[in-house]
């Protein structure tokens, strides 16, 4: 069985890291960007109608329930008013500020490194193949999706062309991950003796 050495740990995080990030990148400034994504009619209305009567950021939901112990009548009268419409979710922040800033590029790769550190993990301990290790890998992408962004898509409706996007950017991000660590981290030779 070969052995990994802690150089090649670090050399196959910080290249998963980078290509998971550059992919990130590439997949929401250009490929998929803004898919799934309307804007809104009457903008101008719109904001000026919310920045006068939502002052705080936060995540809004509408019609509310107050997210507390209610009344058979007050169930009723929410459901009612779900069913009737209109329903949604509202991601809000009454001040405005930079779309690209620095502690948001800080953060993503930052959770870019922690998703490479588990798949190297993961990589370096099946003993098996390239092509079998980099499938493991992409299939972390699928994972990723099924346990979260399906929550989204089913619960909270959000668009399925944003969901097929979010399936198309985890997996391809995860295949190319796989392909660039599963080479930095050597084959773990297993040798069964079937005599035995």
């Amino acid at each position: 069985m070969k052995k990994i050495t802690i150089k090649r740990y670090v050399i196959a995080i910080l290249v998963g890291t980078l290509v998971m990030f550059l992919w990130g990148g590439l997949s929401h400034m250009v490929i998929f960007k803004g898919t799934g994504f309307k804007p809104l009619p009457n903008e101008d209305h719109l904001m000026k109608a919310m920045s006068e009567n939502v002052k705080e950021q936060g995540l809004y939901m509408f019609p509310a329930t107050g997210f507390s112990s209610l009344t058979k009548e007050q169930e009723a009268a929410w459901e009612n008013k779900f069913r009737n419409g209109p329903a949604g979710l509202l991601i809000y922040r009454p001040i405005g500020g930079n779309p690209f800033s620095l502690g948001k590029l800080i953060t993503q790769l930052f959770t870019n490194l922690l998703s490479v550190l588990i798949a190297v993990i993961l990589a370096s301990l099946i003993y098996t193949g390239y092509w079998k290790r980099v499938l493991l890998v992409s299939l972390l992408g699928i994972l990723a999706c099924t346990a979260v962004s399906s929550i989204y898509w089913n619960w909270y409706e959000f668009p399925t062309s944003f969901f097929t996007a979010q399936i198309l950017d985890m997996l391809i991000g995860f295949f190319l991950v796989g392909l660039a660590i599963s080479k930095i981290i050597p084959q773990n030779n297993l040798i069964i003796n079937n005599n035995k």
